[in-house]
This record gives structure tokens, C-alpha cells and sequence, in this order.
């Protein structure tokens, strides 16, 4: 998205890395669980039992609802325009103003940090609000952690990972040294 000033643009957001395959498990995941659950539905109601069937049913239709809303925050592209920085997901639409929006590459060690920070059981997640002792308080919206960028406008402070990094930092201008560690509490 090229703006007559040349000053808009959007920055696709491809998945790939740890968030990738941990969205491959979190499908896996999901498709067993739908199949045991739905053999359970049929098992019970083969034996008659309707009401157990319905519950399984149910609990099929809940493991469904999960499985759909598990990548409604998955971000697809970001759109810089000359009043606003804007990050596209599936389901939702996240404005910051660009006006004071800055930018800057995560370190390998923020990056390393981040991909921990995520992770549960193997499966790293792409959204979701955290505090770290490196980082602070943010928002992740990620697809590929290899492009992760700070992005700080007002009082948010997102990580996302446009496909393109140092242009996205170029184009939003990075603050003039990375910031300093930052100290939260002791959870991670």
C-alpha cells in the first residue's frame, strides 16, 4: 500500500520459525482431541446412552470454537500510513498513531528470551500480553520471531514481526540507542 507521498506502505507478516510449528502442534492438538471426542460421541450413542452423546457433542463443538479462535490474533500484514501504524489479524484490527511511533530489531537475546517467555509445552505462541524482565509490559503479535521488532507508540508497546524488519524500522525511524533493560516483576 503506497500512499502519494511514498510515506504509507504495508509490511506482510508470513509465518515461519518456532511460531509456525507451534501453530503445526497446537493443530494437532486439536484435530486428536476433535477425533477422540467425536468417537466418544459415537460410541455412546451407539450404545444408546443419547444424553452422553450430546455432551460429547458439545464438548466437540467447544474443541472446534478453540481451535478457530486459536489464530484469531494471528497477524497477517501491517499498514503504515502517514496517521496511523496498523496491525491486521484474522479477527481484529489493532491503530496505534504514528505519530511518535518509533521502532527497533530485537537483539538474539530478546529474541531468545521472547521465544521462552511464549512457550508452553513445546508450543510457542504467536499473541498474548506478557511482562519480562528484558522487555516489559507488551503485547506479542508474531508470525516469524526471527523478524521480531519492538514497536512503541504512547503508552503501547507491541512486538510485531513484519516480514521485511529493517525497512519496517526505517520507514517508522528507530530511537536513537536500544532501550535499556527493563526491570518488572520477577514473573515470566
Amino acid at each position: 500500500m503506497e500512499g502519494p507521498n511514498g510515506a504509507s506502505r504495508r509490511f506482510a507478516c508470513s509465518p515461519g520459525g518456532a511460531v509456525a510449528a507451534g501453530r503445526r502442534r497446537l493443530r494437532g492438538l486439536f484435530v486428536g482431541l476433535l477425533v477422540v471426542v467425536l468417537a466418544a460421541a459415537a460410541w455412546a450413542l451407539a450404545g444408546g446412552r443419547i444424553l452422553a452423546a450430546l455432551v460429547a457433542l458439545g464438548v466437540a463443538a467447544l474443541v472446534r470454537l478453540a481451535w478457530r479462535m486459536s489464530g484469531d490474533l494471528e497477524p497477517l500484514a501491517i499498514d503504515v500510513t502517514a496517521e496511523a501504524v496498523a496491525l491486521r489479524t484474522r479477527r481484529a484490527e489493532v491503530r496505534l498513531p504514528r505519530a511518535g511511533a518509533r521502532a527497533r530489531p530485537l537483539t538474539a537475546a530478546e529474541k531468545q528470551h521472547l521465544e521462552g517467555l511464549a512457550s508452553l509445552a513445546g508450543i510457542v505462541a504467536g499473541s498474548g500480553g506478557f511482562d519480562s524482565r528484558l522487555l516489559g509490559e507488551f503485547d506479542l503479535y508474531a508470525a516469524d520471531l526471527a523478524n521480531a521488532v519492538l514497536l512503541e507508540s504512547g503508552e503501547s508497546r507491541l512486538v510485531v514481526t513484519p516480514d521485511d524488519p529493517a525497512a519496517f524500522v526505517a520507514l517508522l525511524g528507530a530511537p536513537p540507542a536500544a532501550s535499556p533493560l527493563v526491570q518488572s516483576a520477577p514473573h515470566e
